[in-house]
């Protein structure tokens, strides 16, 4: 039996766009211009949806939120497999492994949509150049990790009391 494809709610320009970056391979075995290229890609993707009439914040139909949801899921996506990739070759080596892949990926692409999202501008409001740099902040830390002390150590978050007590 064969599966049937899930059909994209999202403009057919924006989907192709997509499309594209999700069938990209790492650059040359290169993690940070994988990362660049593909944040610069999403840029590109945000900035052409912003201009799309169905992706339009003034529209607050169903069809339209879930555009714009898929947009930004599809786009941490693909980020966060070349953040892995670069994670698994040992190009990045965050704090936390896990919230690396994971989270940061849709902190990046929300950055990117979030004033598209909330109507108050067409384009990004963060520049690529600035997304990247951050990006590699953290996944290259400059303090030294000792090998012997797994980098998952410092993923469990600090229980809500400790935290309380330390605010206090």
């Amino acid at each position: 039996m064969r599966a049937v494809a899930s059909r994209s709610l999202l403009p057919r320009r924006v989907d192709e766009q997509l499309r594209s970056l999700e069938r990209s391979r790492e650059s040359d075995g290169d993690a940070v211009t994988a990362l660049r290229e593909t944040v610069e890609a999403i840029w590109e993707v945000v900035e052409q949806a912003a201009s799309e009439p169905g992706l339009d914040v003034s529209r607050h139909d169903a069809r339209a939120l879930l555009a714009r949801r898929e947009l930004i899921q599809r786009g941490t996506g693909r980020l966060s497999a070349v953040i892995g990739e670069g994670v698994a070759s040992g190009a990045f080596r965050p704090a936390c492994a896990t919230w690396a892949v994971q989270r940061l990926p849709f902190a990046i692409v929300a950055g990117a949509c979030v004033n598209w999202v909330f109507g108050l501008a067409a384009t990004p409001s963060l520049r690529t150049s600035a997304a990247v740099k951050v990006a590699l902040e953290v996944l290259r830390p400059r303090r030294h990790v000792p090998h012997h002390v797994p980098s998952m150590v410092s993923c469990r978050p600090a229980s809500s009391a400790a935290t309380m007590r330390s605010t206090s």
